[in-house]
């Protein structure tokens, strides 16, 4: 190959990962539009209020709150635990 061909090639490469960003940011705006019309339709086919979907949705977001704080809660009291075995294994390492 000559150095040319090998220019043309490298500065196609780079037009292509210039563009693949752009198209990422399309695909999840256009992913994330559909999304919110199928369940528009959903809604709409149940017959369901909005206050009723708002309510799934606040309560979903309730209880991921809640499991977070009970595994933060769990990972504490976990250090806790290593660090008093540690201190154990230490004090009796040295007396």
């Amino acid at each position: 190959m000559s150095k040319k061909n090998v220019m043309i090639m490298r500065n196609n490469i780079k037009n292509i990962e210039t563009k693949l960003p752009l198209l990422g940011i399309n695909i999840k705006f256009w992913g994330c539009l559909a999304g919110l019309a199928v369940v528009i339709g959903l809604i709409y086919v149940c017959g369901t209020t909005i206050s009723t979907v708002v309510g799934i949705y606040l309560g979903y977001k309730v209880l991921r709150l809640v499991m977070r704080l009970i595994g933060l809660a769990m990972s504490c009291v976990f250090t806790l635990i290593s660090i008093i075995i540690l201190i154990a294994i230490i004090s009796l390492v040295i007396f």
